[in-house]
């Protein structure tokens, strides 16, 4: 909706507006339907009251003196004269002449409106003396200077007339004819149209500056504020409405960026200071259509973009790069995993990189997040990435990021590496020693240099991470074998966690099985069968081995017969005949049965197993003795 005000010093002072306006409004409707909806009010203002006077349009349309004062104090809102043509001073003086005869007429009105009106003298045989109108205060005296100067009849606006009737002269209004004001909306309409776009956009730059992290400030040739953001009013300590217009003197204190921004020369990056504060400054002129009219400097405080920084990293970390486990959660009973976890807690107090060796299933991702939520980063990006799951050309633009167009099939902008992702928090390196030659360089790089540079880029960028690689290999070997570089064998292994298996540690089972089938419980002896066999692999086997459980059994109580049933078996654990350690638990009491020809006690022995917990595995097994 756009808005338009009609601002006369009476009531009606147009005769008909409003109707004319309806009317001019019809014939544009059917000239142009898919145009904006236009109103039109009527305010009355006296015309000694007009001077600061504010208006809610965003047109504004007047006449005569009015519009003049309007011009005079509103900068922002267009003003549209409605002229008082030639046409229709010939009417009203021809209805002076038809009303009071030949008299002589005084024509009194601003500038804009009676121009030309002496010519008319011989068009319509009337004598006609014009007096121009500058202020409201002067019309009275206009009248006075006519009256001795013979004229008879005064044709003016309103409060001339009203003045001209109390000391007994005739008057008559200039009336404004239908073509002078459906001209007047024509060209109000245009403007109103106009005016709104400018202001939307203003509006728009306006919102865009405020918003904007960058403080700019911006000068024209008379090095007279032009843009003050809010930015740059927070960064700089410096507000007030005062700002716009007045001397960039005036505004900054004497130093870098004020002469920054009085000097020509552009520069599109320096750090400069501003009283305590390190700015990053670009500055540049302005132009228009070739010429300089302003300059202007974009700037941040380093500390903010530091913050920035920081706020965004966490945002990320909050999406996903977050460790999800701490000490607390990794359930055991044996002394060994106590004796890992509190090496593992020391570790976590210190900033240096840890290598954590164990065997796959065994929580080397548990462990290192709980390094990690004990550490002091803990409130920053946990990041991991399996070495191991992708190809090396993969590999590397995930570690290190990549710049648009790096390669075919870049994202647009380029990407942030994990690296990066990971800065001021942990970066876990699993299956480390799977990374190739090539890698194994630029990682090295990464942790001597605390830099990294992106896939296809040359600039380098700081990091601030923590390393936490793990493996399942032996990396020393690997290293003796020319298969691993030893400097960063040693980068990486400053600190070292060893994670028994889940064989060597017995007692943790039980626990294990109960934290993984919460909502089922074991018999003591289902829970003794469960910590007799080996699972190779590991904690994540037995995971895996109670989810099943958890589908097949409909009891919430599993015995030792109901367990037995769903043991691996020699298949699902890889058993060979040249590693009896992978045989299944009936196979290797078969077997030491055979080779003591069925000698109970002497199999017991060899498997490690006392009599009463043979006689009941012969039981569980359904094995036959001679």
């Amino acid at each position: 909706m756009i808005k338009m005000k009609l601002v006369v010093p009476q009531k009606n002072y147009i005769t008909n507006a409003l109707d004319r306006f309806h009317e001019f409004l019809l014939t544009e409707e059917s000239e142009d339907r898919e145009g904006p909806d236009f109103i039109l009010e009527e305010v009355v203002v006296p015309t000694d009251q007009v001077r600061g006077k504010t208006f809610d349009a965003d047109v504004i349309i007047s006449r005569g003196l009015v519009s003049k004062l309007l011009k005079e104090s509103h900068d922002s809102t267009p003003i549209v004269d409605i002229p008082v043509q030639g046409i229709d001073l010939i009417r009203s003086l021809d209805e002076c002449r038809k009303r009071f005869g030949q008299k002589k007429v005084a024509v009194i009105g601003a500038a804009n409106m009676i121009f030309g009106v002496e010519n008319l003298e011989d068009i319509i045989e009337l004598p006609i003396h014009k007096y121009i109108l500058d202020d409201i205060r002067s019309s009275d005296h206009l009248v006075d200077l006519a009256a001795s100067e013979g004229c008879e009849v005064i044709l003016s606006g309103y409060n001339t007339c009203k003045y001209a009737d109390q000391i007994g002269l005739r008057t008559m209004l200039i009336e404004t004819g239908k073509e002078s004001f459906r001209q007047a909306l024509t060209e109000a309409k245009r403007l109103a149209i106009v005016s709104r776009k400018e202001q939307e956009k203003a509006q728009q730059y306006k919102t865009i500056l405020d918003n904007a992290y960058e403080g700019v400030i911006a000068v024209d040739l008379n090095r007279k504020v032009s843009i003050f953001n809010i930015s740059a009013q927070k960064i700089l300590g410096i507000s007030g409405s005062h700002l716009l217009g007045a001397p960039i003197t005036d505004v900054l204190s004497k130093g870098e960026l004020l002469d920054r921004l009085l000097d020509e020369k552009d520069f599109h990056e320096d750090i400069i200071s501003y009283e305590s504060i390190q700015l990053s400054v670009k500055k540049a002129g302005i132009f228009l259509k070739g010429k300089r009219v302003g300059d202007m400097v974009a700037f941040q405080d380093v500390t903010g973009i530091q913050e920035m920084e920081g706020k965004i990293r966490k945002k990320m970390h909050m999406r996903g790069h977050v460790a999800k486990y701490s000490f607390g959660d990794i359930f055991h009973k044996s002394k060994a995993i106590q004796e890992v976890i509190d090496t593992a807690k020391s570790y976590s107090e210190a900033d240096s990189n840890i290598l954590i060796i164990g065997e796959t299933g065994t929580g080397k991702e548990m462990f290192a997040q709980s390094v990690h939520n004990h550490s002091q980063r803990s409130n920053n990006p946990f990041v991991a990435i399996n070495c191991a799951a992708l190809p090396e050309s993969l590999l590397e633009s995930e570690l290190f990021g990549y710049v648009e167009g790096a390669f075919t099939g870049a994202m647009k902008g380029g990407k942030q590496g994990f690296f990066e992702l990971a800065h001021r928090g942990t970066l876990f390196l699993d299956e480390i020693g799977e990374i190739s030659p090539k890698l194994q360089s630029r990682l090295l790089r990464v942790l001597q240099e605390r830099e990294i540079m992106r896939v296809g880029d040359d600039k380098v960028i700081p990091v601030d991470v923590r390393i936490i690689a793990a493996t399942n290999q032996d990396l020393l070997k690997m290293v003796q074998n020319n298969e691993f570089r030893a400097d960063l064998f040693y980068r990486l292994s400053v600190l070292d966690l060893k994670l028994p298996p889940l064989r060597e540690r017995p007692e943790d089972i039980a626990v294990l099985a109960e934290a993984f089938l919460q909502k089922v419980t074991f018999t003591k002896s289902a829970l003794q069968l469960l910590s007799e066999q080996r699972w190779e692999g590991n904690i994540r086997q037995l995971q895996n081995f109670c989810e099943r459980l958890t589908v097949l059994c409909k009891g919430q109580v599993i015995d030792e017969l109901e367990l037995a049933k769903h043991l691996p078996e020699q298949g699902e654990r890889e058993s060979t005949e040249s590693n009896p350690s992978f045989l299944s638990e009936k196979e290797r009491i078969i077997r030491a049965l055979e080779k003591h020809h069925f000698h109970k006690g002497k199999a017991a022995a060899e498997l490690g197993m006392s009599r009463t917990t043979f006689w009941r595995k012969l039981k569980t097994w359904r094995i036959e003795t001679k």
